[in-house]
Formats: C-alpha cells, sequence, structure tokens
C-alpha cells in the first residue's frame, strides 16, 4: 500500500511539472531547449576518450617508455611537479620524466580518480597515485583535444611522501579508471532508455531500496515508486535529456558519483549527486539528487 502510495504522489507532482511549462497552442509542451545544444551523451563520450588516453600514459610510464609519456604532452605545455619545479614546453618535461624513470621509478598506480569535463575539447582529471618510490597527489591534469588527439596541457601534482626503500603494490594500476568507465557506460545506457522512452529500464537502473530526492517536486523512497515517477514524466512528453559538464569520481572500489547540469525538452536544472554502487556485480543508483531549475 505505502509503494503504491508513493506512485500516485510521483504521478501527481510530475503533472505539476508538465503543467507549469510553457505550452504552445496546441497545448503541447515545446521542444525547444535554451540549454547549450549537444548530442545527450556528448560529455560522456568526451570522459572516455580521456580516460583512454590517461590509461595509455600510465601503461607507457610502467613500461619505461619516456619518450612515449613525452608525446603525452603538447609542445607548450606546463608542468608543476612539487617538489622539482616548474618545467615548461615537452623538452623540458620530457628530460623530467626520462631522469626520473632512469632512476627506477615504475609501478604507477591512479586511485580516488575524478574528471570533469568541460567540453568537447577539455576536460581536467585528478587522482591520488602512487608508485614504487613514493605517493602523492595530482591536482589537475588538463587534457585537451589538439589535431584529434588528446594531450596534457598542464599538470600539477605533489610527492607527499618519499620511500626509504623501494615499495611493490600489486593494485591494479588502472581500477579507478575501470570503474568510472563502466559507470559511464550505464549511465549513457540509462540516458538513452529515457530518451527512447523506455521508462522501465529507467527504474531498474535503481537499487531495491533506492533513495531519489527530485527538488522540489518529490522525495521518493524505492525502486517501484521512482520506477513511476520516470514512467509519468515520459508519458507526459518529456524527452531529449542531456548531461552538460558531468564530474565523475571514484569513491571507493564499489562506489562512483556522478554530477552534471542537465537539460530537456520541459527543463533544465542541476544533478547534485548520482551515487552509482556495485552490487551483485551491477551497477545500480542507490541516491539520485537532482533539481529542476528552470522550467520551459
Amino acid at each position: 500500500m505505502k509503494s503504491i502510495k508513493t506512485v500516485i504522489t510521483a504521478i501527481v507532482l510530475m503533472i505539476s511539472i508538465t503543467s507549469c511549462g510553457q505550452k504552445s497552442d496546441t497545448g503541447t509542451i515545446q521542444t525547444k531547449q535554451s540549454f547549450v545544444q549537444h548530442t545527450p551523451t556528448l560529455h560522456h563520450e568526451v570522459a572516455l576518450e580521456v580516460l583512454s588516453a590517461s590509461k595509455n600514459w600510465i601503461a607507457n610510464f610502467n613500461k619505461g617508455n619516456a619518450e612515449a609519456c613525452a608525446k603525452g604532452y603538447a609542445a607548450k605545455a606546463t608542468m608543476n611537479a612539487i617538489p622539482f619545479g616548474v618545467k615548461n614546453g615537452k623538452a623540458e618535461i620530457s628530460e623530467f620524466w626520462t631522469t626520473f624513470i632512469a632512476s627506477g621509478a615504475t609501478n604507477l598506480i591512479y586511485t580516488a580518480l575524478r574528471i570533469e569535463i568541460v567540453n568537447e575539447t577539455t576536460a581536467f582529471l585528478s587522482a591520488n597515485w602512487s608508485m614504487n618510490v613514493g605517493r602523492g597527489v595530482i591536482y589537475q591534469e588538463k587534457w585537451e583535444k589538439k589535431e584529434g588527439k588528446w594531450v596534457l596541457t598542464y599538470d600539477d601534482f605533489e610527492v607527499l611522501e618519499k620511500f626509504e626503500t623501494p615499495k611493490e603494490n600489486d593494485t591494479n594500476s588502472i581500477a579507478s579508471h575501470l570503474d568510472l568507465e563502466e559507470v559511464i557506460k550505464v549511465s549513457i545506457k540509462w540516458i538513452s532508455s529515457f530518451n527512447s522512452g523506455n521508462g522501465k529500464v529507467c527504474g531498474n537502473g535503481y537499487s531495491e531500496n533506492a533513495f531519489m530526492n527530485a527538488v522540489p517536486f518529490a522525495s521518493i523512497q524505492g525502486r517501484e515508486g521512482i520506477d513511476g515517477f520516470w514512467v509519468k514524466l515520459i508519458n507526459d512528453g518529456a524527452k531529449n535529456l542531456t548531461y552538460h559538464n558531468p564530474t565523475f569520481e571514484a569513491i571507493t572500489t564499489k562506489s562512483v558519483t556522478l554530477s552534471s547540469q542537465w537539460s530537456m525538452n520541459i527543463g533544465e536544472g542541476k544533478i547534485y549527486q548520482e551515487k552509482w554502487e556495485r552490487i551483485d556485480g551491477k551497477w545500480l543508483l542507490t541516491y539520485d539528487e537532482f533539481q529542476v531549475l528552470k522550467q520551459y
């Protein structure tokens, strides 16, 4: 009974959403989005490209290929390597990595990876890092797409601890990358399902006891009520859901968060947090908080 009441509440509230939106003289929802236009999952796809470039860079470092690492930077890139100083241009950066790798540094691992998409040609990446000789933090890697290739134009990292003797770590060097890639692909599927009108698939993307807070319209506990929310919204004509400037962050080995601006044909707003968790081998939404900031 409680779940049925929840669904009814969601339906009533979503009627409020659609009735408040601007309509044409025929009473249909207007389809023009005032937000910057691009394909619904383009920024997800950009994130996958940057993650791939980052994985390749790490693989080259761990293989001792300093030349390939240097080629991962733009000609006029800047690298702030604390406490080693600022390196300007590919030549200085190449010399740094060549010397560093020759000293025996290897086993580079990224954890707690975070990637923010600025636009189709720019992304920011940050992470914790460790290798056999020390550990530290990457404050910012700025990746830019130049002549069809993703390269680093700015790199700011710090050594927080230098090990007295080398330490080997058998952790997967790109585990955080892989987790983010999996969630991004699941998110792409969720968005595509919404835009194709398949609300049931959207509802199945949540865990059994998930919580969704749709500000200011509804707070819903449980998959059944959430399913009803999306089915009703889609049936009322909502479509063309697009994520803008998303940020993906690997929190633990089993949890990833996503935040983003969003728009669709009836309005736009902000996703404060989608919390994706790996449950029985499947990535599901366990928490979802977003707000409608503008209705058309």
